[in-house]
Order: structure tokens, then sequence, then C-alpha cells
């Protein structure tokens, strides 16, 4: 009697079920998360001021004296602000996708990480938008990572 029984069931699992998800708090998800909306915000700063630079050149003055044309400039600063509210966007997608669990939770500590951390590196602008800039950079940060980590959830959900 060495073969099998055909009227029992199978050993092997019969369901694509998933497998239970570890419920604790990643935290790398969150720095990874963070570390992608900062470092991306920051590569692509650097690139917008190079290419506006290039496209507003003047022969005259320094380097400082364009920087200083371009924190002035409202297509620059809003070009800037969709480009980094993009980016923030990412990062909390990144959070939730990486955390598989609790987006919105992973999406908003990695939002909250990035928008402290950025308002102590990066320098703020005293030109005439920076009230504008301000409200609207900082005021959407949370709510845009917050996007992300619901836009990840939605792609898990989907599956």
């Amino acid at each position: 009697m060495s073969e099998p029984n055909p009227y029992t069931s199978p050993e092997a699992r019969v369901e694509d079920v998933p497998d239970p998800v570890d419920r604790r708090f990643r935290w790398k998800a969150v720095l990874i998360g963070a570390a992608t909306d900062l470092i991306c915000s920051a590569i692509a700063g650097v690139v917008l001021v190079v290419v506006f630079s290039v496209v507003a050149a003047t022969s005259e003055g320094s380097a400082e004296d364009t920087l200083d044309r371009l924190g002035q400039s409202w297509s620059f600063l809003l070009i800037s602000m969709v480009v980094g509210g993009s980016f923030t966007v990412l990062g909390g997608y990144v959070a939730g996708r990486l955390a598989r669990h609790s987006f919105l939770k992973h999406a908003l500590a990695a939002g909250g990480l990035s928008l402290v951390l950025g308002i102590l590196l990066f320098r703020s602008d005293d030109g005439p938008y920076s009230g504008v800039v301000a409200i609207l950079g900082y005021g959407l940060h949370l709510p845009l990572a917050m996007l992300g980590g619901w836009l990840a959830w939605r792609r898990l959900a989907g599956r």
C-alpha cells in the first residue's frame, strides 16, 4: 500500500492566500521613504537651477545674483513646488510599499521626517513669495506624502 489515497486532501497549499504580514512599525520604510523624497528633491532642485540659469542667463552678475533672481521668479518657484511635491508623493509611496501595511501611517511618518529634515537642511527664502511658498510647501507636504501612501495601498489592494 505505497500508493497515496486519492480521497485525502493534498499536502500542498491549495489557495493563494498571502502570508500574514508582520504588523510592527517599519522604521526602515520610513527612513527610505524620507530619503527618497529628500534626495530626489535635492537632485531635481539642482537640475532646475541649472536649467533656469541657462535659460535666463545674462552676462552680467555673479552666481549669487542669478540665484537671487531665481528666488524672485514665480515660474521657477511654482515649478520647484510641483516637482518637490511629486517627490514627496513618491517618498510616501515608497514608505507605504516597503511597509506593506498601515500605508498612511508610514507615509505620514516619512513625510513628517522629510519635512523636518528639509527645514533643517535647506535654507529658507526671503523673496517676495516666501510666505506663499512656505504656506503651500509646508501645508501640502504631509497630505502629499499621505497621497503616496494611499497610492501604495491602492496598488497592493488591486492585486
